[in-house]
């Protein structure tokens, strides 16, 4: 793991405001998933996968596993009720906007929160539960971002990173629920 350094403080240019805002964003989003999948009669599908997986809903808890509802723009009308604008939206890779206008980018799907190494969720991975899902591909993960580098986060690492200091050893697994498993066993 290459550690990379960035300097702190404020910044003149607004830099760390916009930072802040879009971990903020990200964390609302990360509630909203969460409570859908507990909540939402429409979140079965994605409850139901969990537990043929063996993962039941203090499982979903722990590692804030949530549900993007299939409407396409719950989870942006939810976040600008929260004072979040469309623009900041965009660019933390949470809303897309076509020629019919804006639309959340995970429709849906079960979302597991990625988080940096200080726990702080940065994007998210969606997995397709449906199969008549439009996008074909298993797995949507959040764009490259101002908050989210793809080959500077490791899901799971935030809840590893203890154990591994002690033991000086770690186990990498491929999938969410292969991280959740190892975890829980």
């Amino acid at each position: 793991v290459q550690l990379q350094y960035e300097e702190g403080g404020s910044t003149d240019d607004g830099t760390h405001h916009r930072r802040r805002r879009l971990m903020e964003a990200h964390r609302a989003a990360e509630e909203f998933y969460h409570e859908s999948l507990i909540a939402s009669p429409d979140a079965r599908a994605g409850r139901d996968f969990l537990r043929t997986r063996g993962f039941d809903s203090a499982a979903a808890t722990r590692f804030g596993v949530g549900y993007a509802p299939r409407t396409g723009s719950a989870l942006s009308a939810h976040l600008q009720q929260k004072g979040f604008a469309q623009d900041e939206l965009v660019l933390a890779g949470l809303v897309g906007v076509s020629s019919r206008g804006p639309y959340d980018r995970f429709r849906g799907r079960l979302v597991w929160p990625i988080r940096d190494i200080t726990g702080a969720t940065v994007g998210f991975g969606a997995r397709r539960i449906y199969d008549d899902d439009r996008i074909a591909a298993k797995y949507l993960n959040t764009a490259e971002t101002p908050i989210y580098k793809k080959t500077s986060v490791l899901y799971g690492l935030d809840l590893a990173k203890k154990a591994i200091s002690q033991s000086r050893r770690a186990v990498i697994v491929e999938g969410y629920t292969d991280v959740m498993a190892c975890h829980l066993a």
